[in-house]
């Protein structure tokens, strides 16, 4: 009886460590992606964010139910092929 319950206890500490690596690695992944959209977009950091909250709002409004990351990827991919513009320049 003490021997499964040692067993049960590593299966759980196993899972809850994996759990802590892949949020751990999610987490930096999207801070990755939130800094390169901050390169492309040669804003302040600041105002930076904000445009990018407010293209992740719009794209949570046309696919919903899609992972932070993919929302992420898709404004990155949509800035750097030119479908997305500067704040600046929408000002104009």
């Amino acid at each position: 009886m003490p021997y499964l319950v040692l067993v049960l206890a590593a299966a759980i500490a196993g899972v809850w460590a994996i759990s802590a690596l892949f949020k751990l690695h999610s987490h930096r992944e999207l801070d990755r992606l939130t800094q390169r959209y901050r390169q492309l977009t040669f804003q302040s950091p600041k105002m930076a964010d904000e445009a990018l909250r407010l293209q992740i709002i719009r794209l949570k409004n046309l696919a919903p139910g899609r992972s932070e990351k993919w929302y992420l990827e898709r404004v990155i991919r949509e800035l750097e092929s030119g479908r997305l513009h500067n704040l600046n320049e929408v000002k104009k």
